[in-house]
């Protein structure tokens, strides 16, 4: 085996300083830009056809919903590991601060599907008929998100950006300036944290339960928003494995990242088993219609396929993995169950999604029966391509301004990490001063 040389704070500066504008090839951009504006094509064409029959939407809503999970949801990994001073994920911040992006792709989708909505007077939601809900209340909560995860970004890579542009005299490294930094950081993080669990409840309410009448569920929001927690480490972690396969960050994504998240991982998907079988139970004693038609359309009805697929992606399976010691202290074991995890989660957001939608309509008698499946279309699938082809291109377009990996906090790390033997090896020990 090749010897490695130790990262050295000032080797960490000249490597992740190269490496900006060189993770992601022109071919693969100009492939997904040009994906990316074949489902804006589809989206215009939906959106001139009017808005009904409502069922069209399904899958577009699943679409932001899914996107607001995965990649929206990342950046709350940073905030978290940041907050409880985690150093074994100071190499993925950076990546996961970066699906901040996915909110110039959500937010314009999000007001096109209000936009799409039934009239709401006298329906039962969270606005009780409140001047300006949803449409108004629900792209301010939205555009407030996407606002907070970017500044979040601009924020944690001014001391990088001023190393990879030379021009360091933006940025002296005061210590007022360090000060305001990682204290910005974590007001920003928290802020982006309530915004976010704020949307999710908006998104699953308003394009979801609002639509399916006699769905009355105290469950479903935070179900919602811990699932999309789930979905956005689970993100975080492919998209660090994808830097350490193809970036050549192996170096810097070591075991310790992926066995750290995996941790976190595994404590979600029992959260997601948790809020699933309340869910369930809740309808199940209680029999009335509307609990019977529910159970129906949503679990045992013409989605039964998806609802057993996403309880074992994004629990039954990951449990079964992570309890183990050989699958959780790796580095292929957690970035295996990320990837059933967002599997899952893209076939739950369907399920939720295209089932509300195929019964929304105007107020009227609840119904008994739920309609059979909906299948996507040509339109649904150059949309919903599209929508994760456009994240993806601003992703790998915001990588070529700023270093894959915080330089300023992996060498803070460095600073803070010694080698010590231990018995007849070496391990890292780690020194917390605050």
């Amino acid at each position: 085996m090749a010897h490695v040389e130790p990262l050295t704070r000032a080797g960490t500066t000249h490597d992740l300083t190269g490496r900006v504008g060189r993770i992601g090839s022109g071919s693969a951009m100009l492939v997904l830009g040009i994906l990316a504006l074949a489902g804006l094509i589809g989206l215009i064409l939906k959106v001139m056809s009017g808005p009904v029959p409502l069922n069209k939407w399904g899958y577009t809503a699943a679409a932001l919903a899914f996107l607001l999970s995965t990649g929206q949801g990342m950046p709350v990994v940073a905030f978290a590991t940041r907050l409880a001073k985690g150093y074994w994920a100071l190499p993925l911040r950076r990546a996961a601060e970066l699906g901040a992006v996915t909110g110039l792709v959500t937010t314009p989708l999000f007001i096109v599907l209000l936009f799409q909505l039934p009239d709401f007077f006298g329906r039962p939601s969270i606005w009780f008929d409140w001047p300006g809900g949803p449409v108004l209340w629900d792209s301010v909560a939205m555009i407030l998100l996407t606002f907070t995860g970017l500044a979040m970004l601009f924020v944690s890579s001014r001391p990088d950006r001023a190393l990879s542009t030379q021009q360091a005299s933006d940025w002296p490294g005061t210590g007022r300036q360090w000060d305001v930094l990682t204290a910005g950081l974590v007001v920003l993080g928290a802020f982006y944290l309530m915004m976010l669990v704020f949307v999710h409840m908006y998104v699953v309410s308003d394009l979801g339960m609002s639509l399916v009448l006699g769905w009355r569920s105290a469950i479903i929001p935070p179900y919602h928003a811990v699932s999309g927690l789930q979905a956005g480490l689970a993100t975080t972690l492919l998209v660090c494995g994808a830097l350490r396969r193809f970036g050549g960050l192996r170096r810097y994504f070591g075991l310790d990242v992926f066995w750290g998240a995996s941790k976190l991982l595994l404590g979600l998907s029992l959260l997601f088993f948790y809020f699933t079988w309340s869910e369930l139970l809740t309808n199940w004693y209680g029999r009335t219609a509307d609990e019977q038609f529910l159970l129906d359309l949503f679990m045992f009805g013409p989605y039964t396929a998806l609802f057993i697929s996403s309880v074992l992606l994004n629990f039954a399976l990951p449990l079964a993995l992570l309890i183990w010691n050989p699958i959780r202290v790796s580095v292929r074991g957690p970035i295996f169950v990320a990837g059933l995890i967002l599997l899952g989660n893209l076939i739950d957001r369907l399920r939720i999604f295209v089932a509300s939608w195929s019964v929304a309509g105007p107020l009227g008698p609840h119904r008994t029966f739920a309609p059979p499946a909906q299948y996507p279309d040509a339109l649904d699938l150059l949309v919903f391509v599209g929508a994760v082809s456009a994240v993806t291109f601003l992703y790998l377009l915001a990588l070529r301004f700023v270093p894959p990996i915080a330089i300023w906090e992996f060498k803070t790390g460095l600073l803070l990490t010694a080698e010590r033997p231990y018995l007849k090896t070496e391990v890292a020990v780690v020194a917390k001063p605050q």
